[in-house]
């Protein structure tokens, strides 16, 4: 029971028990609990299984989903979405089940699951964590802190609770006067004590191993101009939390609970959102913290902005990775040399870009040179059913690249292959009323991280070296690379002349082969450049590919810049 309850004993300033507790520990308790912190991998469910459960036999069809992801996906940690926070998807008493409200059967969203289950005597909640247990993984409840997938207080939306129709006075009040916002704010005590409770619930009467809190959907926990003001608020809040989860292990008499959260890409965006995770993690109330995109997988995360006070302070320090690798724009160019790796249910441009198993790695290389200790794969759960998106060849793709990524070691057993997207590029088309996004400014991310920039060559700057930054692990100690880097340059014509260096060294004009478009990409007109990575000058980790261009005509569009592919095959170290 001392071991068990060690952390909470720490917490409450028991030292001259921890001091007791400490000579008494063996040193292999401590080795074994390193080894587990530094392997926790997690998976995220979603719950998609709920909504294509039948209305017989829902539990054996929910165990059989779950097993297809566990032989498909390597993880060690389940966390299966309970709340959004106020619609749940379990039985709950205090918040309110999803379709519960409404007097005849939904048949669509998560209905069917959770009446089939319901007609069993059990929920969604209790089936995964019996049966992922029995697996041997750790569960987790998931709590979107402020999901807003409803965008208006319309009570036929059955993801719009009943605690926001009966409160209207508690939504936020945006700056930029959208008529859609449906997000609480966490300003109002009223709307922090209605969720503490529905958190409470679910350690109370589930078998969870602790809570993952999502600060990533929607990122919207006050108004988006004052999130750094009120973060003191929800730092409070994540206290709280932690002495809630601290007291029921110790009234259960069980190991202290997990408190895990997936906050945005960066620091500047998690103060954006109104938290301030570096309090969080140096006071110990979170056991690890997952770094997210909104909905894709990005090379160019700054894992380090976090791994400087998380890794001092012992807590994970973990990436998302999700099946996406583009991003929203649906226009030109259209994609033509991705196989399988590209989304059935999307448009043939950046959007519908999967990611496949070199892309993978070179990924989650960057992300380990930065500091992370492992991955949490996100959105992939809902490829293990029906869904056109969910075809056997989608699924051993989904194997392949989840199994790259495991460690370091998975990474370079294989080619790594950096891909340099447009990630912000549209992202003004979907400004309110269309969605409602917490940030929807051309260029940058709905989370509010500024993303690469398309590089633009207008006439006015002929002549003048433009920047292409890029982040790449291989390489970075000046290594020498075997394998090719190419980009396109749309609009550029056949005979303009372009000079090329990689940090300020100039390529030899010998090594740059050029190419028209129409083989890989197509839709608009343009250069492919190829270069062979032998030839390259050294790269240094956060590189400049610097590109000059001579001759830009006014009469003619633009030129411009936007994709860079890097394959490594080979390098002298790793």
């Amino acid at each position: 029971m001392l071991i068990q309850n060690l952390r909470h004993v720490i917490r409450d300033g028991g030292w001259p028990v921890v001091f007791l507790v400490l000579t008494m520990l063996s040193s292999t308790r401590i080795v074994a609990a390193e080894d587990h912190k530094t392997s926790r991998i997690i998976f995220n469910d979603d719950a998609q299984v709920l909504s294509e459960a039948p209305l017989e036999e829902t539990s054996a069809f929910v165990r059989g989903w779950l097993d297809r992801e566990v032989a498909h996906v390597p993880f060690t940690t389940f966390v299966f979405l309970a709340a959004t926070p106020d619609i749940c998807t379990y039985q709950t008493k205090v918040g309110e089940t999803f379709g519960g409200r409404f007097p005849q059967p939904l048949n669509t969203g998560w209905d069917p699951g959770i009446r089939g289950l319901a007609s069993e005597g059990t929920d969604a909640l209790k089936v995964v964590t019996q049966h992922m247990k029995s697996k041997g993984k750790e569960v987790l409840a998931a709590i979107r802190m402020s999901d807003t997938h409803h965008r208006s207080l319309d009570p036929s939306m059955p993801l719009c609770s009943k605690f926001a129709l009966d409160n209207p006075q508690y939504v936020i009040q945006q700056p930029d006067g959208r008529s859609n916002e449906t997000a609480l704010d966490y300003s109002y005590s009223q709307v922090r004590d209605h969720r503490f409770e529905i958190m409470k619930e679910i350690v109370k009467n589930y078998d969870v191993d602790g809570l993952e809190l999502n600060f990533v959907r929607w990122a919207k926990h006050f108004p988006r101009d004052r999130g750094r003001q009120n973060a003191s608020t929800m730092t409070d809040y994540i206290k709280r939390i932690r002495k809630l989860l601290d007291r029921i292990a110790v009234e259960r008499g069980r190991s202290p609970y997990l408190l895990g959260v997936r906050v945005p890409e960066s620091v500047e965006c998690c103060w954006l959102a109104g938290i301030d995770i570096e309090t969080w993690v140096s006071s110990k109330w979170v056991d690890y913290v997952v770094v997210s995109t909104w909905n894709n997988t990005d090379p160019q995360l700054p894992i380090e902005e976090f791994s400087r006070f998380t890794k001092p302070a012992g807590v994970d320090t973990i990436v998302v990775m999700g099946n996406m690798i583009g991003a929203v724009w649906q226009g030109a160019p259209t994609i033509l040399d991705r196989g399988i790796a590209m989304s059935s249910k999307h448009a043939n441009g950046y959007v519908g870009m999967l990611i496949n198993e070199s892309e993978a790695r070179g990924t989650a290389a960057n992300y380990f040179a930065w500091g992370a200790d492992t991955i949490s794969f996100w959105n992939v759960g809902i490829h293990f059913g029906r869904e056109k998106t969910a075809a056997p060849e989608q699924r051993n793709r989904i194997r392949r690249w989840t199994h790259a990524v495991l460690d370091r070691e998975s990474v370079y057993q294989g080619p790594r292959t950096y891909r340099f997207l447009p990630m912000g590029k549209g992202m003004n088309t979907r400004r309110p009323p269309l969605r409602n996004y917490p940030w929807y400014d051309e260029g940058y991310s709905p989370l509010g991280q500024r993303n690469i920039q398309p590089v633009q060559f207008l006439p006015e700057e002929s002549g003048k070296r433009k920047q292409y930054p890029f982040r790449m692990a291989d390489g970075r100690n000046g290594e020498k690379l075997t394998g090719k880097m190419q980009f396109w340059i749309y609009h550029l014509s056949e005979n303009q002349p372009v000079s090329l260096d990689l940090n300020g060294i100039r390529f030899d004009p010998a090594a740059v082969h050029r190419f028209p478009i129409g083989a890989k990409r197509s839709g608009l007109s343009g250069q492919r450049f190829e270069i062979d990575l032998s030839f390259c000058p050294p790269f240094r980790g956060n590189n400049q590919l610097g590109i000059t261009i001579r001759g830009l005509d006014v009469q003619r569009p633009s030129p411009y810049l936007e994709e860079l592919e890097v394959v490594v095959h080979s390098s002298e170290c790793k």
